[in-house]
This record gives structure tokens, C-alpha cells and sequence, in this order.
């Protein structure tokens, strides 16, 4: 056991295994460093392109990537919509990330699931790193955040040609205000097989809450 003050008393078997991406050498020692204070994260790997990345084995045992907005921004799309395909499973954070950026929304929409700012703390590093792995997505900006809602709700309607005919029955009765017991009994499945229906038309739209399919649905007259 160890403590640290970022989150108390720590059992060190516990370590997260961190894959870093960064072309900058100086930039990934001095983000190794913080993260080994913080006791429960661990850099197993280091790379700077997108090739490694590719012939990494192993890559589906990290638990999270941490990739820096400061690679080429093709680079940085190729990545994340890679490691969208292919390990969705693993979620990854953008840091040294400016409002500049206007390729931030696109990097989202490709499964970036934490933002780090360049003027935040390591303390708020460490809280956004905790929100991943907890399987929430955080972005640290309301502006980014609003933008990113109206792109997903935004999603061309081409993307319902994906859905298979009884995950479109869901999302209508979704838009007409069903529950998920009122729409198993409609359906005759059960409230579990709804949520499972759900979560497939969520990934296939590339759209992230319950709350934005239904503006989706809404918005392309899909009731």
C-alpha cells in the first residue's frame, strides 16, 4: 500500500497500464512522470506514429491511450478512427489540446473519450483519467461539449440504412416516448433485450445518450 495525494491510500498491484502516444520525447518523460506520482498508473509503452501503433501486439491489454493533440492532425484521425474499429474497448485521452483546434469535434466523433486541456492541473489529469475508466466520456468544456451534442444529433440519415429492421422499431418507439418495459411488452422482449437494441443503434449512429437519439429520431421524422 502507498498513498499519494491525488487519491489517498493506494494498492500498487492496482496500477492502470497506460499506452502513450507523443512524437515528443521531453513532452512523454515529463507526462510519465506525473502519471508514476500519481501511484495507480503505469506507462508500459511508448510510441510516435501511427505504423507502431498498427504493429503493436498486445494492444487490446492497455487500459487506457493517452495521445497527443500535437501529432499531425491526419495522424491524430487515422488513430482514433483505428483504434475506434478495432479496440473500442479502450478509451482514449487528448491532452495538450488548445480551442484553437478545430479538428477537436472530429476526434470526438472518432471515440475520444477524455479532453486535457494544456491549462489544466495534473490533479484535473488525474480526474479526467478516473471519468474514462469509468466509462464516461469528459471534456472539461462546455462549448466543445454543445458543439459535439448538435454533431451527433446531426448525423446524416444515411446512417439508418445500418439499422437492422427491428433496431429502427426501437428507435421509433424510442422518439415517441416509449419506456423500456412499455416497449418490451409492445415488442414482447424483455426491458434487457431494449437496452441491448439501444446500445447497438447508439454505436451505429456514432451517437453518445439516450437523450440525443431521441433528438436524432425527432429531428429526421423518424417517430
Amino acid at each position: 500500500m502507498c498513498y499519494n495525494r491525488f487519491k489517498g491510500v493506494m494498492n500498487v498491484s492496482e496500477k492502470r497500464k497506460i499506452l502513450l502516444f507523443d512524437d515528443n520525447a521531453i513532452c512523454r518523460e515529463a507526462l510519465k512522470l506525473l502519471l508514476k506520482e500519481a501511484a495507480d498508473f503505469d506507462v508500459l509503452t511508448e510510441i510516435s506514429s501511427d505504423i507502431e501503433l498498427k504493429a503493436l501486439k498486445g494492444l487490446s491489454a492497455f487500459d487506457l491511450i493517452f495521445l497527443s493533440c500535437e501529432l499531425p492532425s491526419e495522424m491524430i484521425k487515422t488513430v482514433t478512427k483505428f483504434l475506434k474499429e478495432n479496440y473500442p474497448g479502450i478509451p482514449i485521452i487528448l491532452f495538450n489540446t488548445t480551442q484553437a483546434d478545430h479538428n477537436v469535434l472530429q476526434y470526438l466523433m472518432n471515440g475520444v473519450k477524455g479532453i486535457v486541456w494544456k491549462t489544466d492541473s495534473i490533479e484535473q489529469l488525474i480526474f479526467v483519467c478516473n471519468k474514462v475508466l469509468n466509462g464516461e466520456q469528459y471534456l472539461g468544456n462546455i462549448e466543445v461539449e454543445l458543439k459535439l451534442q448538435e454533431s451527433r444529433v446531426s448525423q446524416p440519415l444515411t446512417l439508418v440504412d445500418e439499422l437492422s429492421e427491428r433496431e429502427l422499431t426501437v428507435l421509433k418507439l424510442f422518439a415517441k416516448g416509449y419506456s423500456y418495459k412499455k416497449m418490451g411488452e409492445e415488442l414482447h422482449i424483455s426491458p434487457r433485450t431494449v437496452e441491448s437494441h439501444k446500445n447497438n443503434i447508439l454505436a451505429k449512429l456514432g451517437i453518445a445518450t439516450l437523450n440525443e437519439l431521441i433528438a436524432f429520431a425527432v429531428k429526421n421524422n423518424l417517430e
